[in-house]
């Protein structure tokens, strides 16, 4: 079970730069199903990206992918690998309750099973995906953050599905976030 902590709970420094890959790490590791053949394609990520593989509960194993890495900014810039791991956590908690209130549709999910084995996924087939699910938002929770959550879920739900396409769906799903949600994940970090 994963630890549920707040986004707004105290930080010793603010992070220089926020890794949405390690965020999404600990969504995974908080959302993932007791399916083994996911938690071991789940640990071969983690490990091909450079951590050591031993995701848990207490320590995600995400090694030599914290401390410091090469980041647009500059060189070096530090990333607070705990504040991921808050940030992850929340965002799982989320994708539970959209879960829970039946937002992640099979059929989509199906749609991209589909695609990545047609080798058909592409960013923009799964920012559709996500767009499709984007109804009837929870009150009060902002556009951004729900979209994040829907990308991340449906990640999730492919890898339960079929687990050897986590990957292949976890890099299109990165590449989308990257791409349009940098920012809010910034303001995110910025918010402790």
């Amino acid at each position: 079970m994963c630890p549920v902590l707040s986004v707004s709970a105290a930080v010793s420094k603010p992070p220089v730069w926020m890794s949405a890959k390690l965020i999404f790490f600990a969504f995974l590791e908080c959302q993932k199903c007791p399916d083994v053949e996911f938690d071991a394609e789940l640990r071969s990520l983690v490990k091909s990206d450079g951590g050591d593989g031993d995701l848990q509960t207490d320590s995600y194993g995400f090694g030599p992918l914290c401390g410091s890495l090469e980041t647009d900014s500059g060189p070096q810039s530090e990333i607070d690998e705990e504040l991921c791991r808050r940030i992850g956590a929340q965002l799982a908690m989320f994708g539970d309750r959209f879960e829970q209130e039946g937002r992640i549709k099979s059929e989509v999910v199906e749609s991209l099973v589909n695609d990545i084995l047609n080798e058909s996924l592409t960013e923009d087939r799964f920012e559709d995906a996500v767009k499709s699910l984007m109804d009837n938002l929870p009150p009060g929770m902002d556009l951004e953050k729900a979209t994040l959550v829907v990308a991340m879920s449906l990640t999730s739900k492919v890898g339960s599905s079929v687990p050897n396409l986590l990957q292949s769906c976890f890099t299109t799903a990165l590449s989308f976030i990257q791409r349009n949600y940098r920012s809010y994940i910034d303001r995110l970090a910025r918010q402790e």
